[in-house]
């Protein structure tokens, strides 16, 4: 009930300040060019009625210029009363600007009588101020509108590109959830109810090999057994484990950097490792106060995996070096090893590090693989954090 009235406020409040802007646009737009309309319109008159018609009495500039002025505010002053900002129909904005249009007008040359300008007009006189003190009015208050309208369009098309992009995120978060969820089930499922029935096949072959062996059965068929006996051990102990472990992997619930090292413990003793975790990592990992989530640490174990396969499998790399740094709520994660020079042309187009990187790009995060200083290669991912 709270979220719920705290959101009906927001939206209340989005709304004043909506209308607010759509005011500021509409009355700052119209003043400013009824202002330029009317200083120009007085200098013009001044300049005439004193060089064309003679026996005229000249008026003051500033007499002219203060009657305008008075039309402006009388302009803005009706479209702020009756409220035009909220004007969605072009009906009503073009009757509310000629409604304004004409109280200027009217305003306009009611000021001039006051101040002077004119002793005792012509209807046709009157007319014509009349006339082009609505006109300047009408212009002015079009113009106001068609900003406001401008600025209405264009913030309705911002808060839409938001709720996509907020949409988007949400699809990518829910996948990112359902794709751990999936994993780990996977997982577990793999390490416990597939091993359980091997290690019961297991068993049971191992009775039958016994009896087969009492019985004298041919030694061919008692080896075969053997041999089933032997590969079901070996998929149980070695391809269910790393299956597991490729589904989610060991260590991950305690951070990212326990998983890294327990995917660096399993690599040959053949190949040195080097693991190197800046201090704004290991605050980001700490599992109490840690703020990495469970998505990004996967996707960072990834990497690592990704660079690591990619050792083992393009050349003889003596030494594997994994860095993990954050700069700027962006945690880099580098795997370099010095095995043969990485040549992209000859590598061609690495599958997995292509669908990793798509991953990658999916969070607003890249994805690099080049050529290491001397030797070997350097996959390089950058992965903004906390964008979920």
């Amino acid at each position: 009930m709270t979220t719920m009235s705290n959101d009906s406020a927001a939206a209340v409040a989005a709304r004043v300040e909506s209308e607010r802007r759509d005011r500021t646009v509409l009355l700052r737009g119209t003043a400013g060019i009824a202002l330029g309309y009317g200083i120009g319109a007085a200098l013009q008159a001044t300049y005439v009625y004193s060089v064309y018609v003679t026996n005229w009495t000249v008026v003051p500039l500033w007499s002219r210029i203060a009657a305008n002025v008075v039309a402006v505010a009388a302009l803005v002053g009706t479209l702020a009363l009756i409220r035009a900002h909220r004007a969605r129909s072009v009906a009503r904005m073009v009757g509310a600007v000629l409604l304004a249009a004409a109280s200027a007008a009217a305003i306009r040359y009611g000021a001039q009588l006051a101040i002077g300008i004119y002793q005792d007009p012509e209807g046709a006189v009157r007319n014509a101020e009349l006339f082009s003190g609505f006109l300047m009015g009408t212009i002015s208050g079009l113009i106001g509108m068609w900003a406001m309208v401008s600025r209405r369009a264009m913030r309705d098309q911002i808060r839409a590109a938001t709720r996509d992009a907020v949409h988007v995120e949400i699809a990518i978060k829910a996948l990112e959830q359902e794709e751990i969820r999936v994993r780990r089930a996977v997982a577990e499922g793999l390490h416990g109810t597939l091993q359980a029935k091997l290690v019961v096949a297991d068993a049971q072959l191992e009775r039958v090999l016994s009896h087969a062996e009492a019985a004298g059965l041919e030694e061919d068929y008692v080896a075969s057994l053997g041999q089933v006996r032997a590969l079901l051990g070996e998929a149980r102990e070695v391809d269910v484990r790393e299956m597991s472990r490729l589904l989610y992997p060991d260590r991950l619930e305690l951070g990212l950097v326990p998983a890294v090292r327990a995917l660096l413990g399993r690599m040959p003793a053949s190949i040195a490792t080097r693991l190197v975790v800046s201090p704004a990592v290991r605050i980001l990992d700490d599992p109490a106060t840690g703020s990495l989530t469970t998505t990004e640490r996967l996707l960072a174990a990834r990497v690592v995996e990704e660079g690591v396969t990619n050792a083992l499998k393009h050349g003889p790399a003596a030494t594997i070096s994994v860095s993990l740094d954050e700069l700027d709520a962006v945690l880099v994660v580098t795997v370099e090893n010095d095995g043969e020079l990485y040549d992209p042309q000859v590598a061609g187009s690495a599958s997995g590090t292509a669908r990793l990187d798509h991953r990658v790009s999916l969070v607003g995060g890249t994805l690099t693989l080049h050529p290491g200083p001397e030797r070997g290669a350097r996959l390089e991912a950058r992965i903004p954090l906390g964008v979920g």
